[in-house]
């Protein structure tokens, strides 16, 4: 075994924490390049880079316990939305979770999912055809109109969803940029950028507070996340409101982000691809989920998955290397650089939907979308289910084209860099019938 290699950035910690988070994507691709464990230098400070399946499979699942989310990811999310799901200690979510978890789970969303094609049908059918519009907001109102349904009984107006995804997306880059700076440990608010922090937290804490009292004066059982929410007892005592209200926050924060963002980019690989995205509309059945799992492979939402160890440090291996990852080090399984890794996929940067029509096990191991373990993402079957019913829905609108460059940003979740704009164009049939021609005079 031979020590793992690394990746200088700078030898000053303040300013390499300043080179890394201007570019995030390009040290991490150079860490990558140089092996599957790498690490990657600020002055004294090591991030440890993971694109090894095994060693992620580790981390994640065989000794998660060894493992937990960094104060650098918690803190920001704490200060954006509150204490929710996502920023709770291991203590803390082990007593939630029982309460909360099966709500989640794939037969407790088949009903709620069921009833979303009328909701995604008018939700679509509002996006204009042959105009420039703001694709990515666009996405964000479609996946949050449904995560509502789903998840807390309420059917959002398009004007009032659209106003909850503007400010929520403000908080969400808030929280993105503060990941990876010097201050993410204990970001400070203040001045000009307090004042507009509170304005688009005071938006999304009001529908928070609306929703919550809406269900507590109906006074009936329901089957739902909120439900769940407002039925739990850890230490034997209710959710407070303000938790409460954090919860909410948190599952839109986290779940309609990431669900947003993996419609923005099925957006711009059917604008690139648009034989693929015909394949989707004239034969949903057969291609929509191939079309979906290539989006999440070459573009995932959830870009890296970063752990700290629990106690004074863990021994990675992979490949012949070892490393020593010690107590406030983070590793980021770094799903991207996986998910593109030659060894696993062929030509991996080719959008391919076909190489998922019948993938080898092996390829299905190694296809980590949502993480994986006990801290994996507790919505993983709403955002497929989600993505299943809005996608071929999209397809059917038209033809997309989307505006400029689509370059990568790693921030709470891989989006497009200054945002994405774009057009559909209505589809023409193929071989019109000449008798339903107008008739000219």
């Amino acid at each position: 075994m031979t020590s793992a290699p690394e990746l200088k950035i700078h030898r000053s910690l303040v300013r390499g924490l300043k080179l890394f988070d201007a570019d995030r994507l390009r040290w991490l691709d150079e860490a990558t390049a140089l092996g599957p464990l790498v690490a990657l230098k600020m002055g004294p400070v090591k991030l440890w880079v993971v694109t090894d399946l095994e060693a992620a499979r580790t981390i994640l699942l065989t000794d998660s316990s060894s493992w937990t989310r960094p104060p650098a990811l918690v803190t920001p999310i704490r200060v954006g939305v509150g204490e929710n799901l996502f920023t709770q200690s291991e203590k803390a979510w082990t007593r939630l979770q029982p309460s909360v978890a099966p709500a989640f789970r794939k037969r407790a969303l088949e009903r709620r999912l069921a009833d979303v094609d009328a909701l995604v049908a008018d939700e679509v059918q509002t996006l204009p055809h042959d105009t420039t519009i703001d694709l990515e907001l666009a996405m964000g109102r479609i996946a949050l109109t449904l995560a509502a349904w789903v998840l807390l009984g309420e059917r959002l107006e398009p004007t009032r969803a659209e106003e909850i995804v503007y400010h929520q997306r403000q908080v969400v880059r808030w929280v993105g940029v503060q990941l990876g700076k010097v201050s993410g440990i204990s970001p400070i608010v203040v001045g000009s950028k307090a004042r507009e922090m509170r304005r688009h937290r005071a938006v999304l804490n009001n529908y928070a507070d609306e929703v919550i009292a809406r269900a507590k004066s109906a006074g009936t059982t329901r089957d739902d996340v909120l439900g769940a929410l407002l039925d739990a007892r850890p230490s034997m005592k209710a959710l407070t409101p303000t938790r409460l209200r954090s919860h909410v926050l948190g599952l839109f924060l986290a779940g309609n982000e990431t669900t947003a963002a993996a419609l923005s980019w099925a957006l711009v690989h059917g604008s690139l691809s648009p034989e693929q995205w015909t394949l989707v509309r004239d034969d949903p059945d057969r291609y929509t989920l191939p079309f979906l799992t290539e989006t999440l492979r070459c573009t995932p939402a959830v870009w890296g998955v970063p752990r700290t160890p629990t106690k004074g440090g863990v021994t990675l291996t992979s490949r012949g290397h070892v490393a020593r990852i010690r107590r406030g080090q983070v590793a980021t399984v770094y799903l991207r650089g996986l998910n593109r890794d030659p060894n696993t996929w062929d030509d991996p940067l080719r959008f391919r939907p076909s190489r998922h029509d019948a993938s080898a096990k092996q390829d299905q191991r190694a296809l980590l979308p949502f993480g994986l373990g006990p801290r994996g993402c507790i919505g993983q079957h709403l955002a497929m289910g989600e993505l299943t019913a809005v996608l071929p829905a999209l397809a059917r609108h038209g033809n997309i084209t989307v505006d400029g460059s689509t370059t990568e940003d790693a921030g709470f979740a891989l989006r497009v860099a200054g945002g994405l704009t774009g057009r559909f164009a209505p589809v023409t049939p193929a071989n019109p019938d000449p008798q339903l021609s107008p008739t000219v005079a």
